[in-house]
């Protein structure tokens, strides 16, 4: 499968100073902004469309280097994950205070609200709706904060993104579900375990903690969105690699686990009964 070489210099005026932005690019689905767009430190710009897989590289020229070394570089600030405890601009919220727009996002990934308490999620400076990633068991290790911003990317990442596979039922689970996204994982979490990629890619610590799961030999399913062919291959690629070793399948649904209403539904893709 080959997909489209993009020229990003059509796309200059978008170019980000630092960090990634998100527009539109595909006439068949203009409405998503799926095109991300992203500033290396070498100063280079790569894009890639998460739904016609077309990608493009673009190097900077002397004037435009030399612009971006007399604009001030944004540090991440790393305080935030290490204050989680203790920092007071993090603030646990009931979730009956939240606002309209994040209550309604959250019920609408059919999650509920005793889900929100449970995984301890809390908001920055009372607004910012954020999720700790835990990836050894133990202590917060990254943290997932939701934008709700029509200009930035719907997620904002800080620290580690890979989290420990998990489980709401108390025994321990034949089968473990690899997702994209962390709200999917909490669907699936009340019928089996599971663990979010925070992505499309297979990182190694991932990696990991999925072969330390699997010594007793359990079954494995990639239920990646499925919102693209590109998104498909990934998935492909994923269980081709864990099926070397483990028994790995795949659920190819354009249906994502969150957008199932009821458990059974989702117990049923999982185990087939």
């Amino acid at each position: 499968m080959s997909y489209l070489n993009i020229q990003l210099e059509e796309y200059e005026e978008h170019f980000p100073d630092s960090g990634t932005v998100r527009i539109n690019h595909c006439r068949q689905e203009s409405s998503k902004r799926k095109f991300y767009l992203t500033r290396k430190e070498t100063g280079e710009v790569v894009g890639f469309c998460h739904h016609c897989g077309g990608s493009g590289v673009h190097r900077p020229d002397m004037r435009e280097r030399k612009k971006l070394r007399q604009t001030p570089t944004k540090k991440v600030d790393t305080s935030l994950l290490d204050g989680w405890t203790t920092d007071p601009r993090w603030e646990t919220v009931p979730f009956k205070d939240l606002n309209v727009k994040q209550r309604r996002w959250w019920l609408g990934a059919n999650l509920k609200p005793s889900e929100y308490r449970d995984i301890g999620v809390k908001l920055l400076d009372g607004s910012k709706f954020t999720i700790p990633l835990t990836s050894n068991y133990k202590c917060v290790t990254g943290l997932a904060t939701r934008t709700f911003s029509s200009v930035a990317p719907k997620w904002m990442l800080l620290g580690s993104k890979t989290v420990a596979p998990f489980t709401q039922l108390g025994s321990p689970q034949e089968c473990l579900v690899i997702t994209e996204d962390y709200l999917s994982a909490v669907r699936v979490s009340r019928v089996a375990a599971a663990i979010p990629l925070m992505g499309t890619s297979l990182q190694a610590d991932q990696h990991r903690l999925i072969t330390d799961w699997n010594k007793e030999g359990k079954r494995i399913l990639v239920w990646l969105d499925n919102d693209s062919d590109v998104v498909i291959s990934k998935a492909k690629d994923i269980q081709k690699k864990l099926a070397v070793y483990a028994q790995c399948g795949i659920i190819l649904l354009k249906q994502e686990a969150k957008h199932l209403i009821h458990d059974r539904e989702v117990r049923e893709i999982i185990y087939g009964n």
